[in-house]
């Protein structure tokens, strides 16, 4: 991941944090056989989404809806969206 901070705005780019966000982002328990360590993946799913959440980052990356930029919500019961500014 890389945080690009720009007139005091930080949009967070990341790469593989997620595979299928329509999935992931419901439940961040999920994680994929590309992952190396899955106890590992599991808790930065959790802490990439939450602090993204509660930062309000602007996320850029793989793997998201169209047109892959937007922002994550935490929906209060363990689960977040994915909101794309498309």
């Amino acid at each position: 991941m890389y945080e690009v901070e720009s007139k005091g705005e930080k949009p967070l780019l990341w790469g593989d944090i997620v595979h299928v966000a329509a999935v992931q982002f419901v439940d961040p328990a999920v994680t994929i056989g590309y992952d190396v360590d899955s106890v590992e993946a599991e808790q930065e799913h959790w802490r990439v989404f939450d602090d993204a959440a509660k930062d309000r980052y602007l996320i850029g990356g793989a793997h998201l809806p169209f047109p892959g930029l937007g922002h994550v919500g935490n929906n209060g019961d363990k689960t977040y969206t994915f909101v794309s500014l498309s």
